[in-house]
């Protein structure tokens, strides 16, 4: 287990070489919210990630949403995208689902806004994970539609241990920590993500191979684009909305994929090639 924090520019000025003397070893820290628009990224994104690396702690950064629709979402993770660009992540892409106005749409809807988020994200070579609380987890979204496919990074303060298996555990939000002023999100990292990321070449880290097994890498990479499961409810017109923004060009993906008609089932792996 890693012990970590998330921050925000809530947290103010953060001392970061402090941080990691305390014994802190990871951070998520908060890229903005909603969709793009410069007013929209975190005042201290940029300042917090350089602070954090620079420091010697492993990152990963979540983003906040206030969308409305799945589109919605996918635009958001695009705009997650931009922000995170320049840096290479050794933890997670999260998807922070909690706002109560998203509250008020269908357990489906909301399933379809994490899986919209997350699948541009892995599409672009990103790890991803969904950040939620108990509640939301158990009663807003359908658990057996996600769990299989993201981590869940978990909110659950002032437990022994979390009630839901979780790839992070958010178990306090009142930490105490040297560096920081006030109270601080507490975590708990079951997985080494740093390991697992750079080991398959995430996050904009390279594998290590040579010249050649790159080139074969990349070829393949460029002609296969990556693989969906697919999910119940799914259609060959949304997911080419989800990867492309368009349901127009699910003729692509029936034809990459040698299908005979448009019917598909949940459980079939589909390559996405890239346009």
């Amino acid at each position: 287990m890693k012990r970590g924090i998330d921050v925000s520019y809530h947290n103010g000025v953060i001392d970061w070489n402090k941080v990691k003397k305390s014994g802190i070893e990871f951070a998520m820290i908060r890229t903005g919210y909603g969709i793009s628009s410069p007013n929209q990224v975190d005042k201290k994104f940029h300042e917090n990630i350089e602070g954090a690396i620079n420091a010697g702690i492993d990152v990963g950064v979540y983003h906040y949403s206030y969308a409305i629709s799945p589109l919605d979402a996918s635009r958001e993770a695009s705009f997650c995208l931009d922000i995170i660009k320049d840096y290479k992540l050794t933890y997670p892409v999260a998807y922070d689902i909690e706002d109560p106005s998203i509250a008020k749409y269908t357990k489906q809807e909301k399933t379809d806004m994490c899986k919209s988020f997350c699948d541009k994200i892995e599409m672009n070579g990103y790890y991803a994970m969904i950040y939620c609380n108990k509640n939301w987890i158990n009663n807003h979204l359908h658990a057996h539609e996600i769990l299989p496919y993201y981590d869940l990074w978990l909110a659950q303060w002032g437990a022994d241990k979390p009630d839901v298996a979780c790839g992070i555990w958010q178990k306090s939000d009142s930490g105490k920590i040297d560096g920081i002023n006030g109270n601080v999100d507490i975590n708990v990292s079951f997985k080494d993500y740093r390991e697992i990321i750079k080991s398959k070449g995430l996050n904009k880290w390279d594998i290590q191979e040579d010249d050649s097994q790159k080139e074969n890498t990349t070829n393949e990479k460029a002609t296969q684009g990556i693989e969906y499961i697919v999910k119940e409810g799914d259609s060959l017109w949304a997911i080419s909305e989800k990867y492309y923004g368009t349901g127009t060009n699910w003729g692509l993906i029936l034809q990459h994929n040698n299908l005979a008609t448009s019917t598909i089932y949940p459980g079939q792996v589909l390559k996405i090639p890239k346009q």
